[in-house]
């Protein structure tokens, strides 16, 4: 008897620990914007990968790839980037990112963590954000593909 008390006992302890710690399965949304600008002789390659458990987005890896035979257009991409997400990250935390120029290409990867990133402040830096995030300015997966498909940006499920 003493050892179907014991086993009951660990198996309702299993039992609640595993309820207590499910979380829902994490989500790939794919979202791919492709961009030619042959006046200032360059082309954007961008690949969105956004991640979520449900209607919020815990993170998004971003992989651009700006293309152009002219060094001083991807210099300036290398700056403009390189300027933004420090600035971003300063800001309000939640960013890395790596860029590297290789053969006409500047290649820059990004993660942004929206689990770590100060959302309250960014929703009050800028305003428009706010309609693309919850009432705990949580950024709302329809509100990022809303986001990106306004830019032009293709998203698929």
């Amino acid at each position: 008897m003493k050892n179907i008390l014991k086993f009951l006992a660990v198996f309702s302890f299993v039992i609640i620990l595993a309820g207590c710690t499910s979380n829902k399965e994490e989500k790939v949304v794919k979202c791919t914007l492709n961009q030619n600008n042959a006046a200032q002789n360059y082309e954007i390659e961008s690949v969105y990968n956004i991640y979520t458990d449900g209607s919020v987005v815990n993170k998004v890896e971003t992989t651009e790839v700006v293309t152009s035979d002219n060094d001083s257009v991807l210099d300036y991409f290398e700056n403009y980037t390189n300027t933004l997400y420090t600035n971003m990250n300063d800001a309000y935390g939640g960013y890395d990112f790596d860029i590297a120029k290789e053969d006409g290409k500047l290649i820059s990867d990004t993660k942004i963590d929206y689990l770590k990133l100060d959302r309250e402040k960014l929703a009050k830096d800028q305003p428009t954000m706010k309609s693309y995030m919850n009432d705990d300015y949580m950024l709302t997966l329809e509100g990022i593909k809303s986001m990106y498909e306004q830019m032009g940006a293709t998203c698929e499920e």
